[in-house]
């Protein structure tokens, strides 16, 4: 029979038919549904970007990559990629891990806030004639929208233990399911794999039932497990109810005599100046530290322009445009480090910041960011000359230059010319029509004004008297203004 243990204490393990050989039992969970949801269209709030990083061949190793996007005003909710591959592969490296069947790869995500992005980057090798190609699908939930009738929204499930353990030591994990839903949870089932790196006495195989789940409530169970093995692992949970619902979530977890992780974090941002600062923090353990060669990279991509870092670090070169930053045995205090990294867009975009950490004895540790730049926007405005010279009842030409010396474009940008008692404008040209108001020239304002272009507003003006008159421009959006002036002289006539 199946041995049982108490919820409360641990869980209850598939062990039936075990001792022959055989593999544990197999719930009867019904296959794959697809989550209710919106599917992407082209006006869909979700873009999917993919992209080899490197030529793929077959038999060799192939970097690949797919980038999420929310361009959209909407936060988005419970969120499945796929990605559905055409022949087998063998996987090398996969950040942040899927839970896989077979050829299938999926993702969960609990929610993408707006202009917000997600990085799904992996290193496979094709074992057959045929390359590997892109095949991404997505499924999610706009949370302005009405909920779709009978939809099941129910189970939530999450796994609170250690990103990482030193080998030898315990590793515990409290898996907790919490039913959100409106409806009861019936017969709420977790299964889970160990992986080759955590050892249970019961075996690798350990499924529990929860029982009922009422709206609202939650329930948990405690898994005590031995780290044995060195190495980066992932263990594959299953939440599934006896309605049909099924979840997936995939805790990862790394083993070893020491232990790296990086995170990237946006510190400060002047988007006037198109500047940006970050942070990146590392958490670092290890045995001997001071013989542990600890070495932290950053790789700046072309594009941004690197202002400086504290602490300094030395420059690497690179096969690329990119810039490689190395900190060389760092300084680690009580296990923690932070570098701030000051960047300036060359123009505006999104880019990708990456870093990695290696030691002795750990496992190599990465991280990634996408970082998006508006660019700048400035304008200078000003006279082609400070001082314009004509003579009595004869006409004299000004001049009046405005150009946007950021890096974005400009809208509804207005000029407006002022003119002193005595000096009258008797003809204009420019990029937009204006009108005289009084002793005031107003032109409409431009709809936009691309990075470094130029207008130029020209102004015929007459005098009846001499003497020298204060001509001035103001120019500017909406009620930001700034003025700019030159002086007219006017000479009698010999």
């Amino acid at each position: 029979m199946k041995r049982m243990i108490n919820l409360t204490a641990l869980v209850f393990f598939m062990m039936l038919n075990y001792s022959q050989g055989q593999p544990p039992a197999v719930l009867p969970i019904e296959t794959d549904k697809e989550t209710p949801s919106i599917k992407i269209e082209e006006s869909s709030q979700v873009s999917i970007i993919t992209r080899y990083l490197t030529t793929p061949e077959v038999g060799k190793p192939c970097s690949m990559e797919i980038t999420l996007k929310n361009p959209g005003a909407l936060p988005l909710e419970e969120l499945i990629l796929t990605q559905e591959w055409n022949n087998k592969l063998e996987i090398l490296e996969v950040n942040p891990k899927p839970f896989i069947q077979e050829k299938r790869w999926t993702w969960e995500m609990p929610e993408l806030q707006p202009g917000a992005g997600k990085v799904f980057q992996f290193k496979v090798m094709a074992l057959e004639k045929e390359l590997p190609n892109f095949k991404p699908s997505i499924v999610y939930k706009v949370t302005s929208q009405t909920k779709i009738p009978n939809a099941i929204d129910g189970l939530l499930v999450q796994v609170q233990g250690p990103q990482w353990v030193r080998r030898g030591q315990r590793a515990v994990f409290d898996i907790v399911v919490v039913n959100h839903g409106k409806t009861d949870a019936e017969n709420v089932t977790i299964r889970d794999k160990l992986p080759q790196g955590l050892r249970h006495p019961e075996g690798e195989f350990i499924e529990a039932n929860l029982g009922k789940i009422l709206p609202g409530q939650t329930k948990s169970i405690r898994l005590e497990t031995l780290a044995v093995e060195n190495g980066k692992f992932s263990q594959n949970i299953q939440v599934a109810s006896s309605g049909g619902e099924k979840k997936l979530y995939q805790s990862d977890i790394s083993v070893s005599d020491g232990f790296t992780n990086l995170l990237w974090k946006k510190s400060l941002e002047d988007t006037a100046k198109g500047e940006l600062e970050m942070l990146l923090e590392g958490k670092i353990e290890s045995f001997k530290p001071a013989a542990s060669n600890l070495s932290i990279q950053a790789v700046i991509p072309e594009g941004l322009e690197l202002i400086g870092s504290n602490p300094q670090a030395r420059y690497v070169e690179s096969s690329s445009n990119s810039k490689i930053l190395v900190w060389d045995n760092p300084n680690v205090i009580e296990g923690k480090w932070t570098a701030r990294i000051r960047l300036k867009a060359a123009k505006p975009g999104d880019w990708k910041l990456q870093a990695k950490a290696i030691m002795d004895s750990a496992a190599e540790s990465s991280n990634s960011f996408i970082v998006r730049i508006e660019g700048s926007s400035a304008v200078q405005g000003g006279f082609v000359n400070a001082v314009v010279n004509g003579t009595e009842g004869n006409e004299a030409v000004v001049k009046f230059s405005l150009k946007n010396i950021g890096s974005t474009s400009l809208g509804d940008m207005g000029v407006r010319f002022i003119f002193p008692d005595g000096l009258i404008p008797v003809d204009w040209k420019g990029p937009t029509i204006a009108g005289l108001e009084g002793q005031d020239l107003n032109f409409d304002p431009l709809t936009g004004l691309e990075s470094q272009v130029e207008k130029i507003y020209s102004v015929h003006v007459k005098s009846l008297r001499p003497g020298d008159f204060r001509l001035v421009v103001e120019y500017g959006t909406g009620n930001i203004k700034r003025t700019g002036q030159c002086t007219v002289t006017i000479t009698p006539l010999p």
